[in-house]
């Protein structure tokens, strides 16, 4: 428990940190081009998130005995993310959708060429499967993230991402204090009803707490815009519920593959997966609400 407290403290400071360098460093100029705003964040993402994300989640998708395809998983991770960015106003209206299809279609090629680079008749399936499932299910919600952070503040983004995380610090501590009834025992036995209660209220004070702050004065002079605490309280409640989901999703990974953790990157609470499983369902949803 020290432990968990600890990492989770160190956590939050990290994204306090990452907030703040984005807000000093919001585009960047290379060669003529401009990049941002959020281009600290985007850069951290494809250069440091997605390559720990595809080692985990190779880990996860590959039987024993057959070669991991990290480096294939990471490019169409960073695929799906710049998909979201490209097709978000940078590509011509008459080119987005087409780039949109085009983009998993390239991934599952690719993953047929190494097979048959490989020389093996079986796994085509398999592999081509996960390629589109980290496509889609890190790659794509990680770009909406970074997506949200363009369309508004580093501020916003961050108490956004509070929220996510606070439905599974409520979740835990309610579940462990008076849980009792079992959410889905077949998968995730620590998780109750309880705790999942638990784990919205205190998602929804950090949505009305958030909202106090997005109307002070000192946010208005950094460009946050004000949200009323009702309308923070039930977007923080939608988000900490998705985020349960995406809990759920990465623990049938796991099971599938006969793991507790998706790694050993963070004492006490695993790997990076096992922290950004949660957030990462909850990317589109987060730009639908606080962005359009």
């Amino acid at each position: 428990m020290q432990t968990r407290i600890i990492v989770g403290a160190l956590l939050i400071a990290a994204l306090i940190g990452l907030a703040a360098t984005d807000a000093l460093v919001p585009s960047l100029q290379m060669g003529g081009f401009s990049f941002g705003p959020g281009v600290v964040l985007a850069l951290v993402s494809l250069l440091l998130f997605t390559p720990l994300l595809a080692l985990e989640f190779s880990s996860m998708v590959t039987p024993r005995g057959e070669a991991r395809r990290s480096l294939l998983h990471w490019i169409a991770m960073a695929g799906g993310t710049l998909l979201v960015l490209s097709t978000a106003g940078a590509l011509p209206e008459p080119l987005a959708a087409p780039a949109a299809l085009t983009a998993p279609f390239a991934a599952a090629c690719l993953a047929g060429v190494l097979q048959l680079i490989s020389r093996h008749n079986d796994g085509f399936a398999r592999a081509s499967g996960s390629v589109l499932l980290g496509f889609a299910l890190i790659g794509v919600p990680l770009g909406f993230w970074l997506l949200l952070r363009r369309d508004t503040d580093p501020w916003t983004l961050a108490a956004a991402i509070l929220c996510v995380k606070s439905a599974d610090i409520g979740a835990y501590f309610t579940g462990v204090a008076i849980g009792r009834h079992k959410m889905c025992p077949w998968l995730s036995p620590g998780k109750t009803w309880e705790g999942f209660a638990g784990g919205v209220v205190l998602s929804a004070l950090v949505g009305v707490a958030a909202s106090l702050v997005s109307g002070s004065d000192a946010a208005a002079r950094h460009g946050v815009e004000a949200v009323d605490p009702l309308r923070g309280a039930w977007i923080a409640v939608l988000l900490g519920m998705i985020g349960t989901l995406g809990d759920l999703l990465e623990s049938l990974l796991k099971r599938g593959a006969g793991m507790k953790d998706s790694g050993r990157l963070l004492p006490g609470m695993g790997g990076l997966y096992d922290v950004f499983d949660s957030l990462l369902l909850a990317g589109p949803l987060a730009w639908w609400l606080l962005a359009r």
